[in-house]
């Protein structure tokens, strides 16, 4: 509909990967939607395509990206690099449950599925104590410390 109204050739491929990336939210789709055709007229292309990639938002990449850094190193320093991480999307307005259900599903990505129960299971307690406690800092942190915790005993069990 906006993609008419705005005369701009929209794929049927591309507006499924679009609600299917913006989890069927309106605002997001069509941020998702902006995007792609700003992304496409960059690179000088005519319209849009069905295997174009959809853009996702800074906070998620930032997220991803913690994602990746705590699972590929387990310590202080990257707890703490963490806690910076957190701080930053707190400011930006990012929502602490957001930002906690976000981490946990782009952990997920990369568990065996012998972790993601218990992954889950801890995500869902934090979660629970943001929505009771004040401080989201610290329930943020306390799930990412738990998540290093788990990993690293998975990893000295699987490797000795």
């Amino acid at each position: 509909m906006v993609s008419r109204k705005e005369k701009v050739t929209l794929p049927d491929e591309l507006a499924v990967n679009i609600a299917r990336e913006s989890s069927r939210n309106m605002r997001r789709a069509m941020l998702m939607l902006e995007s792609c055709h700003v992304q496409r007229r960059e690179l000088g292309g005519d319209g849009m395509t069905g295997d174009q990639p959809v853009q996702k938002t800074d906070w998620e990449l930032y997220i991803a990206q913690l994602a990746t850094e705590i699972t590929r190193e387990q310590s202080p320093q990257r707890l703490l690099a963490a806690r910076e991480r957190l701080y930053e999307l707190l400011i930006n307005c990012i929502p602490a449950d957001i930002i906690l259900k976000t981490l946990a599903l782009e952990l997920m990505k990369n568990l065996d599925d012998d972790l993601k129960h218990e992954v889950i299971e801890v995500a869902a307690f934090y979660e629970h104590r943001i929505a009771q406690g004040s401080k989201d800092i610290f329930h943020l942190e306390a799930f990412i410390a738990k998540y290093m915790a788990i990993y690293k005993r998975y990893l000295n069990e699987m490797f000795g």
